[in-house]
């Protein structure tokens, strides 16, 4: 046993050298006389198989002496225990199971010189008390969890960080994601409730799940101002419930990323900076933390297992990681990468890192600022400084593709974000993607500008709502006539505006700030001509090779909105209308997938969209350059606004042509194909996926050359993808 364990940490020490990271530096973040296991995950309060409860707790290096206060589930007594100081702030114990035990309330009692003692709940609580100081003692072996052939066996469905040493197991580059909120995603907001629609999303054809944060705090929420970061928000049910998720996951072949956020701690009832040096002041959004200041291991060593709590208890896929760059420490996502491939090899990491072409950060301080205690850290700091810090080199899988989702919208909307529709820029962009995740909108680019999703803001740019705004209402925010869109589209495809009498919609129309010469004729076609770009924007983030994610009701063309509807344990009143809206229970009401109800006639469009996306998912589960191949070759026709992509690999050649014009062409437009014999396999414009069905390539395209150009119908707004056959 102690040869194999001299083995394991050999070849743990080589890991950590591959990713940069000195175990001289570790020190302070790894205990060799454990097991890797005890080394991260018995901390808090953790059961072992025996029903034994060992208490183990870091905080302020200069604590005096710390108590754990258990307050028993069966009695109504308290016991205050003393803990064992294990030196720089640890402190540990282990109680026999007649003591404690799972269901029991605990907090811990810290005392440091010159302060009076403070009880604070367990920063590593697995389970909260109703957002209380208490903390549940919580039992991670008490699931039977049904998934050991998805774990253990080589399931083709299953993606791995490791699919090119094990062929049998799927590429990142596989990965077609479904991203989900759970309480918006259905009526109960429930983990449970989540099944369906998590069933849903497999029929589809999506491979992969990811479950935006359910770090617990006060209540409902987006997930990003999560307090606990190892307990499931208990308002959508309890751990066992979110297991038993992930577990059904599973079952139907899909892959669960957990979202997690490694750069700051939300508002509600904060006591972590009462607890241990695991803040640093704050950023712009909430207690940021102390991964670069004095006293830093116990944070860094605090987010490794955060991140392994959801590969280890909960079986989670992989990991998804929130604006990384606010972490401001590249050197604890190296760390946070090589303890992950230690101990969890197949688990792949996905970062939403943003900084583009911004300078990467190391340390917060300069090398002027570090003390001669630290002369080794500064050694350390500056080896990285000097070596490439991308995203590849942290240890990390992928990340957010944000460049292609600006250009991708841009072209949708003519303007967005400061960027302006071009052609060559998406070029760009889609040359360079590689295995980042694509999307054209995330529930960040619905939620944080107004709400409303990309059909609906497509909408209101046809329609012209914002030039229509009189001069005295100019000052009003965007966000606010954003909204305006939303109704009147609202009610269009509810069917109340063909109810209407002539002046009833005259009226409906002067109060909407619509145009005199708008009818519902014309905003029908508006709606139209929305839905053909949005499956456009779907088809064209799906001809790429690597990742790609839609995020939950796009799948199938919802208006839904998606608000920020979080609740505060103070109120919201600060925050009240800041997006030109209350971010509360109407607005996570708002928010809940199928609160639109369509009438009958549009609700096809609902069923065709989802067809068309069935169909391109499960294309792209069929051409594997669509999923690990490259961009062989790209054109641009400028002055129509076509793009082309020309993917391969494997065997397999994909060739992809986009219209972003509003011109069609039937039998005559002139592109030119790679070489080969060329079919039709997709084509945007089908009836099937409420297109006209006018500008379909039936026949086959032969291209000798590659160098001439040949002929082919082009649907407006569209997006044809061909395979080669011979």
């Amino acid at each position: 046993m102690k040869l194999l364990r001299k083995r394991e940490l050999k070849n743990r020490f080589n890991l950590l050298k591959a990713h940069e990271i000195e175990p001289s530096n570790l020190e302070c973040s790894l205990d060799f006389n454990r097991s890797p296991e005890e080394e991260h995950m018995h901390w808090g309060a953790y059961v072992d198989e025996k029903q034994n409860v060992i208490f183990k707790f870091a905080t302020f290096p200069d604590a005096i002496s710390v108590g754990v206060e258990i307050k028993s589930n069966k009695k109504r007594a308290f016991k205050i225990l003393p803990l064992e100081n294990k030196c720089n702030g640890v402190f540990e114990l282990k109680v026999d199971k007649k003591i404690a035990g799972k269901g029991d309330r605990y907090r811990f009692i810290i005392d440091r010189p010159n302060q009076p003692k403070k009880r604070v709940r367990d920063p590593y609580s697995m389970l909260q008390d109703n957002f209380s100081s208490w903390s549940i003692i919580f039992d991670h072996h008490g699931y039977r969890w049904h998934d050991k052939k998805w774990r253990e066996g080589r399931n083709p469905a299953r993606v791995s960080r490791l699919a090119g040493a094990l062929k049998n197991l799927s590429p990142l580059g596989s990965l077609r994601i479904f991203e989900v909120n759970i309480p918006s995603l259905t009526e109960k907001g429930t983990y449970h409730a989540a099944k369906s629609k998590f069933a849903e999303a497999a029929k589809l054809g999506f491979n992969a799940v990811q479950i935006m944060p359910v770090e617990n705090c006060f209540s409902y929420n987006w997930g990003y101002d999560g307090v606990d970061k190892f307990a499931p928000n208990r308002t959508y049910g309890t751990p066992n419930d979110l297991k038993d998720l992930i577990d059904y996951a599973h079952s139907i072949n899909l892959n669960v990323i957990m979202d997690i956020v490694p750069n700051h701690f939300g508002p509600d009832m904060v006591d972590i900076q009462n607890a241990g040096p695991y803040t640093d002041g704050c950023n712009e959004f909430g207690l940021k933390f102390n991964y670069e200041n004095s006293n830093y291991e116990h944070a860094r060593k605090f987010i490794v297992n955060a991140a392994l709590n959801w590969l280890v208890n909960y079986h989670c896929d992989g990991l998804r990681f929130d604006l990384t760059k606010y972490m401001n420490s590249d050197y604890t996502m190296k760390l946070i990468a090589a303890e992950l491939h230690f101990h969890q090899p197949d688990a792949f990491l996905i970062a939403e890192d943003a900084r583009e072409n911004d300078k990467r950060v190391t340390a917060k301080f300069s090398p002027e600022e570090i003390d001669d205690n630290n002369r080794q850290h500064k050694s350390f700091i500056n080896k990285i400084m000097e070596n490439d810090c991308s995203l590849s080199a942290l240890g990390f899988d992928s990340e957010w593709d944000f460049p292609y989702h600006k250009q991708i919208a841009a072209l949708m909307l003519e303007y967005w974000c400061g960027y302006p529709k071009s052609i060559a820029a998406f070029d760009k962009v889609v040359k360079n993607s590689g295995q980042r995740v694509k999307y054209a909108m995330s529930h960040d680019e619905i939620g944080n500008i107004d709400g409303t999703r990309l059909i609906t803001k497509i909408f209101a740019k046809e329609i012209n709502i914002y030039k229509n705004i009189p001069k005295n209402k100019k000052h009003k925010r965007e966000q606010e006539f954003a909204h305006v869109s939303h109704n009147i589209l609202k009610k269009l495809l509810t069917g109340e505006l063909e109810k209407m009498k002539y002046k009833d919609f005259l009226y409906f129309a002067k109060h909407n700030y619509l145009a005199l010469s708008v009818t519902v004729s014309s905003l029908k076609q508006a709606y139209r001509k929305a839905l053909k770009m949005y499956r456009l924007a779907l088809g064209a983030t799906f001809s790429i090779p690597g990742p790609k994610m839609v995020f939950q009701g796009d799948e199938k063309g919802e208006m839904t909105y998606f608000k920020f509807f979080r609740e505060f344990s103070s109120g919201y009143e600060k925050n009240l209308e800041t997006k030109g809206y209350k971010p509360g229970y109407e607005a996570l009401m708002d928010s809940k997938i199928g609160s639109v109800h369509y009438c009958h006639k549009y609700a096809k469009d609902l069923v065709n969209t989802a067809k068309f996306m069935h169909d391109i998912n499960k294309f792209n589960a069929e051409n594997k350059a669509l999923q690990n191949g490259t961009v062989a070759e790209t054109i641009s026709h400028a002055l129509s606004w076509v793009h082309a992509t020309y993917c391969k690999g494997y065997g397999n050649e994909v060739f992809s042509i986009t219209n972003f014009s509003d011109v069609s062409y039937l039998n005559n437009y002139k592109i030119i194909f790679p070489e080969g014999v060329w079919k039709e396999e997709i084509n945007s414009d089908n009836q099937k996926y409420g297109g006209e069905g006018s500008f379909l390539n039936d026949r086959k395209i032969y291209s000798d050359s590659g160098k001439i150009p040949v002929k082919i119908s082009l649907p407006a707004y569209g997006t044809i993808y061909f395979t080669r056959i011979a």
